[in-house]
Formats: structure tokens, C-alpha cells, sequence
């Protein structure tokens, strides 16, 4: 299969990759959440897969954005048969959807997949990964009027940062707190409505960098913005 895994490089000395844990991070979008999750690769102890869709994924109709959860359960699917995933060293699989106006059935379908593994995921955000980036700059988002995906995308093109990742990274601590805070169902894997599960993913990475770590990859944004402006970041293609 034609998927895209970027930033992992399966070319190091395998004693050397047993010193990481590797977030294997499966998108519906092809560019908001990889460019968001993209730049945690390379960090001490860490390596991350975006396994993100092809063009020929963008599924238009349902008048949805991105490739449906199908799609994604088959990428997953495809990429697991390739490539082993430890739980024994901390490797985890993601599965970054939207609730949207996907079939509700084909949700409960790469839920189901995820749940027959502890170390695999299914974070979703209700209605669309914009609500993520709406906490990290607020911690309330009922008074933003948002009911559908295109509410939220003209509230995040609305404050400061816009859509722009790198203005958001280093807030992803408050990101965190706030859509916790916000999850009124923290035991279903389902959330509401102005809510995301996305915060369980922002924490495993924080956990797994520690407080030393994130405050040393906060500080090296500035450069990573330089470098992503240079167009210095390449695609990995399998």
C-alpha cells in the first residue's frame, strides 16, 4: 500500500532503537495533526510514525474532510503487518480521527481493532481536531457557537496562531489541563461535543519526555520553524 510514514527512520542499528519507545500516530488528515505530531520525532527517547493518507483517501461524500475511519483502520491494518510494535518497550499505536459526520458504525469498527490491544488507540475529537487546538489557548469553548467542523475552523482562524502549529506546541501542557478538564465522560472512548480525547495522546508524549526534555524541545522550536520554513523536513515514503 502507497501509505506515508514520516519521520521514523528504520535504518538505525537495532541496539540503538531499543532505546526509544515509538509513537505510531495514524491520521485522518494529511496535514493538520502530522504537522502537529511531526515535530515530537527525534526527541530523546522518542520516534513517531505519521502514517497519513493519500490524496486519493480524501473522502468528499459525506462532505467530510480527510479519509474516513475505514481508511484509516485499513492503513493501520497494512502498517501493523509490516512493522512490529513492542508494548514490552513502550511503543504505542494512535488512531487520530474525527467524529465529524463519519458513519457512527465505521467509528465502533476501528474502535473495536484498537481495543483488542492495550498499547493501541483511538482518540477522536468531537467534532474535528481543531477543538485540541482551541484548548490550548482556552479552557471554555461553549460561547464559540460551535455545533459542526466548520464552527470550529473558523474559531481556531480566529485567534491568535491560526492554524499555524508552532504557535501551539509549546501551550500543549495547558492544551492538556483544559480539554481534562473539559472531557465529561473520561471512562468512554467517545467524547462530547466541544470535546477531545486527543489530551490522552499530548500526555503519553509528555510522559514520556518528562518535564526536562519538553522545556528543551520547547526551546528548540524557533529553529524547527526555521528549518520546516527551509523546507529542511522531507516526506519518508514506504
Amino acid at each position: 500500500m502507497g501509505f506515508k510514514v514520516r519521520g521514523y527512520t528504520r535504518d538505525v542499528p537495532q541496539e540503538k532503537v531499543r532505546d526509544y519507545s515509538l509513537f505510531a500516530i495514524a491520521t485522518e488528515g494529511s496535514v493538520r495533526e502530522p504537522e502537529y505530531f511531526l515535530p515530537f520525532d527525534g526527541i530523546e527517547r522518542i520516534k513517531v510514525d505519521i502514517i497519513e493518507p493519500e490524496p486519493a483517501e480524501e473522502d468528499t461524500r459525506l462532505e467530510c474532510s480527510g479519509s474516513s475511519p475505514s481508511q484509516v483502520l485499513k492503513r493501520v491494518r497494512d502498517y501493523i503487518d509490516k512493522y512490529q510494535l513492542s508494548a514490552e518497550n513502550g511503543d504505542s499505536l494512535w488512531c487520530v480521527i474525527d467524529k465529524d459526520r463519519w458513519p457512527q458504525e465505521q467509528i465502533e469498527e476501528l474502535h473495536s481493532f484498537c481495543a483488542q490491544k492495550g498499547n493501541w488507540h483511538l482518540v477522536i475529537s468531537n467534532p474535528c481536531i481543531e477543538i485540541w487546538l482551541l484548548y490550548h489557548k482556552m479552557s471554555d469553548l461553549t460561547g464559540l457557537g460551535i455545533t459542526e467542523a466548520k464552527d470550529a475552523k473558523r474559531a481556531l482562524g480566529e485567534i491568535d496562531g491560526g492554524y499555524y502549529y508552532i504557535k501551539y506546541l509549546p501551550l500543549m501542557l495547558d492544551a492538556i489541563e483544559n480539554a481534562s478538564h473539559a472531557d465529561s465522560m473520561p471512562e468512554s472512548w467517545m467524547p462530547g461535543l466541544l470535546e477531545t480525547k486527543v489530551y490522552l495522546l499530548g500526555r503519553a508524549l509528555y510522559k514520556r519526555m518528562g518535564k526536562v526534555r519538553f522545556e528543551r524541545f520547547v526551546a528548540s522550536l524557533p529553529q524547527l520553524d526555521r528549518d520546516v520554513r527551509g523546507k529542511k523536513l522531507r516526506n519518508i515514503v514506504i
